[in-house]
């Protein structure tokens, strides 16, 4: 037919934005900290690749459990009271919360929220997807000595 625009789909997905826009119309970059956020005593909040493979150096004695999510992910906001709760019955195991928004690298082959990756010696050896509490639970059990 003539005479009408045609239209297509992008070639390959969009990206989430890297920046954030503040009220003024300025972008700003989240900035780094020194050392991992902590949540709670024992659960660090991940927000750069150089905190991911720190904290992967820091735990590699151990077996480390990192969640990759993202603050508006409902799905994480739900389960994070299960995570914790799991994260304090199984106390040997070194947790973490990774912000996929701002990491660049590690998120690499994460695919979908909430993701939880199992590492030890700084490998990854285990991942459990969703938010299926059983699941969850049977793997850190089974990495926990």
């Amino acid at each position: 037919m003539t005479g009408y625009p045609t239209y297509s789909w992008p070639s390959r997905p969009l990206q989430p934005p890297t920046v954030s826009m503040v009220a003024d119309g300025t972008f700003k970059q989240p900035q780094p900290k020194d050392r991992p956020a902590m949540i709670a005593n024992h659960m660090a909040g991940i927000r750069t690749d150089d905190e991911f493979y720190g904290y992967l150096h820091e735990y590699k004695a151990h077996t480390a459990v990192v969640q990759f999510g993202a603050s508006w992910c409902t799905k994480c906001a739900e389960f994070f009271p299960t995570w914790y709760k799991l994260s304090k019955e199984f106390s040997q195991l070194k947790y973490a919360v990774a912000q996929v928004d701002t990491l660049k690298d590690a998120v690499a082959g994460v695919k979908y929220s909430p993701s939880f990756h199992i590492y030890r010696n700084g490998k990854l050896v285990d991942r459990v997807l969703g938010k299926e509490q059983q699941r969850l639970e049977d793997h850190l059990w089974l990495h926990s000595n």
